[in-house]
């Protein structure tokens, strides 16, 4: 009996996932699809679903910050559910980010990208832009999200030129 409800429930995720296959299917279809997830309107819930399936179930999410405190780079580590968490007030403020520049590297079922972004609230109440990270594991049939490495321009930190324009 255990078995066979394990079963349905595997079947149920997969199904659950299906409507959302595309998205994996390159790397730049989860670029697309990240941009559009994390952005929206004031009052646009975000589809965490969706989020979910770009992301290996063991992906570590990690970002870098610089402490004017300590005068030092710091990191914090996150899982797929800790970031969902942080992201809960994209509806609240109406968050958008876009692609600004992308390039990435493969060899057999490694691929390594880099992302720079800008973002903006709808409010006003901030803007930027930031580098992304990824690493990626191809299973053979879909991209698979393993981490994500990121760190918003600063004073201390402005991002290069090369990676703010798209090839």
């Amino acid at each position: 009996m255990i078995k066979y409800k394990f079963i349905i429930a595997l079947f149920v995720m997969s199904n659950s996932y299906a409507q959302y296959e595309k998205d994996v299917t390159t790397i730049d279809h989860i670029g697309k699809a990240y941009y559009e997830i994390v952005s929206g309107p004031i009052g646009e819930k975000r589809n965490f679903d969706r989020l979910r399936n770009l992301f290996h179930p063991k992906a570590t999410l990690i970002y870098s910050y610089w402490s004017e405190e300590n005068q030092e780079n710091k990191l914090m580590h996150m899982d797929i559910e800790s970031y969902i968490e942080k992201l809960d007030y994209l509806d609240k403020k109406g968050f958008y980010e876009e692609e600004l520049y992308a390039s990435s590297d493969s060899y057999g079922a490694i691929v390594q990208s880099i992302s720079t972004y800008k973002f903006w609230m709808e409010d006003k109440t901030a803007e930027g832009k930031g580098l992304t990270s990824y690493q990626y594991f191809w299973d053979g049939k879909r991209y698979w999200i393993l981490s994500m490495f990121w760190m918003m321009e600063s004073e201390a930190y402005k991002i290069p030129k090369k990676f703010l324009n798209k090839n």
